[in-house]
């Protein structure tokens, strides 16, 4: 009898590619891991890896055995959603996810309101990057998650500019758009303006690159300059970069969420044009949606679309000096 745990953990490591990645990805041990998947080859008579020094690959009675592990898993997977539904929203499960700047304007507030409104629902908050919430929905560890990508950034890329997840497997609720800023040090030539053409920008020293790195170059090169960068400095926090320009190091560029709250020692002006993360939702493509996740969904589309949001984020945008 095959046991779903070992098939779960068989396809896990047969998608990162070593017991070790598969292990961190799953929580568990690398002794756990490898010993799961010596019982599972016993108990199949078979050779599923081949081992090496750089990790593991699958023989040929590994394919055959994760397309119908894939197969399996599905299964039992929308079993469990339509279980659910059949005992509607009580009871349930929700496992939801979040990117820190939408956590911190809206989403902390949803999460709160649903467990109010549905006490009786297993409810479970994950904050990650939209790449590690796609990944986490592609395992199953997620029902579904808010999200951004950019024109030239999709969701599923990490900020090592590695594709995680692709979009083959997902689908998209789109809910609204959150333009970037420029922000500056108070005393800088452009922070008396109300808004900043981005032309205006050839010459300054950029702190940061990321995710809207490769839009905010392609719109330069359409204004005919090469906008300059520095390379020296790393982090995925806008926090950082905040610090920084605090110190009159240089501009960065802010999304309107993460500009919400005010922010003393910095100006932030609207630029033109600009890099935009398309904000939307994500839930695995052909998976059942239970009345807890469509509940879920309501919920967030009518906050979004409050008039409160809305306020809430023109405000933010551009905070007083």
């Amino acid at each position: 009898m095959l046991d779903t745990r070992r098939l779960q953990i068989f396809r896990e490591v047969a998608r990162c590619g070593s017991f070790a990645a598969a292990a961190d990805a799953l929580y568990l041990s690398h002794s756990a891991v490898s010993q799961q998947m010596a019982m599972l080859e016993r108990t199949l008579g078979l050779r599923l890896f081949d081992r090496g020094a750089r990790g593991v690959e699958l023989t040929e009675s590994g394919h055959v055995l994760l397309v119908h592990a894939d197969a399996v898993l599905d299964r039992v997977a929308d079993a469990e959603a339509e279980l659910e539904a059949v005992a509607g929203r009580r009871g349930g499960r929700l496992r939801f996810g979040s990117f820190p700047t939408a956590t911190l304007v809206f989403a902390a507030r949803i999460c709160e309101n649903f467990r109010a409104r549905y006490p009786e629902i297993d409810f479970q908050f994950v904050e990650g990057e939209p790449f590690q919430s796609l990944a986490r929905i592609e395992r199953r560890e997620l029902d579904l998650a808010l999200v951004f990508d950019l024109d030239r950034w999709p969701a599923g890329m990490s900020y090592d500019a590695v594709l995680v997840c692709g979009d083959e497997g997902i689908d998209y609720t789109e809910l609204f758009d959150d333009p970037f800023f420029v922000v500056l040090p108070p005393s800088h030539r452009l922070a008396s303006r109300s808004a900043v053409e981005l032309g205006e920008l050839e010459g300054e020293l950029i702190l940061g690159y990321g995710p809207w790195g490769s839009d905010l170059q392609h719109l330069a090169r359409a204004e005919g300059f090469e906008p300059r960068f520095d390379p020296s400095y790393h982090s995925a926090e806008f926090n950082s970069f905040e610090a920084f320009v605090k110190l009159g190091r240089g501009v960065t560029l802010m999304p309107g969420l993460a500009l919400t709250r005010e922010r003393p020692g910095i100006t932030a002006r609207r630029l033109r044009p600009a890099p935009v993360r398309h904000v939307k939702i994500a839930c695995r493509r052909g998976a059942h949606r239970s009345p807890a996740v469509e509940a879920m969904v309501e919920m967030i589309a009518a906050e979004v679309g409050s008039a409160s949001f809305r306020s809430q984020l023109q405000r933010g945008s551009v905070p007083a000096d």
